[in-house]
């Protein structure tokens, strides 16, 4: 079995079946029919499996987020991919909308990212430390720092991700990241995440970071 076939696997058995609670949604798992399509959770799961399978090898570069924003990969599946990228042909992967949203969602952070790596691709892997999307009470399209508990819920999941990945470069794209690596014993680069005025630092990071490795 294959390195992505693997990962697809870990993800089935450790991350797909989780409940949602109320601080934590599994867009892999439940659908909202306020902002969700019929069959939304499928749709999410199989662009996830889009994207592990355009990888036709081990990824060198591991980057891991803080968590699933809410116009992101809430609705896309894929960390810091939105769904107006998938659909608009400007990744190297394909995929569907989840949203019932007439326009499809789109992430300032998910922009950021690729515009800076698409260069790269697919020499880089894409995760979070968290992989539901965490939210504020009663408020389900919003989003918080994930606390120090869901954190470490979620470190054996990276901790697999990590092994079966073996990357030669892990970097955290922030703080919250770099948290959660440091809890798994993984050393890691860190970079500033793109959001919150941090777009342009995290450009000059990642490339000069990048061009090192090449």
């Amino acid at each position: 079995m294959s390195v992505k076939d693997d990962l697809f696997k870990l993800f089935e058995n450790d991350l797909f079946h989780l409940p949602s609670t109320a601080l934590l949604f599994n867009q892999y798992l439940d659908e909202d029919p306020q902002f969700d399509l019929p069959g939304a959770a499928g749709i999410r799961r199989e662009n996830l499996a889009r994207y592990i399978a355009s990888f036709k090898k081990k990824p060198e570069w591991l980057l891991i987020g803080e968590a699933p924003g809410p116009w992101g990969c809430r609705f896309s599946g894929i960390p810091f991919t939105s769904e107006k990228q998938l659909i608009s042909g400007a990744l190297p992967f394909k995929g569907e909308r989840s949203g019932i949203r007439k326009a499809p969602h789109s992430e300032a952070s998910g922009t950021v990212l690729w515009g800076a790596l698409a260069e790269f691709y697919p020499r880089f892997l894409i995760w979070n430390a968290v992989p539901l999307h965490p939210h504020k009470p009663g408020v389900p399209l919003s989003i918080r720092t994930p606390s120090p508990a869901e954190i470490k819920q979620f470190s054996a999941l990276l901790k697999k991700v990590i092994a079966l990945t073996g990357p030669k470069e892990i970097i955290a794209v922030g703080r919250s990241a770099e948290r959660a690596l440091a809890a798994t014993g993984a050393k890691c680069s860190y970079i500033r995440h793109p959001s919150q005025a941090g777009a342009a630092e995290f450009r000059r990071e990642i490339k000069k970071l990048l061009q090192n490795e090449v």
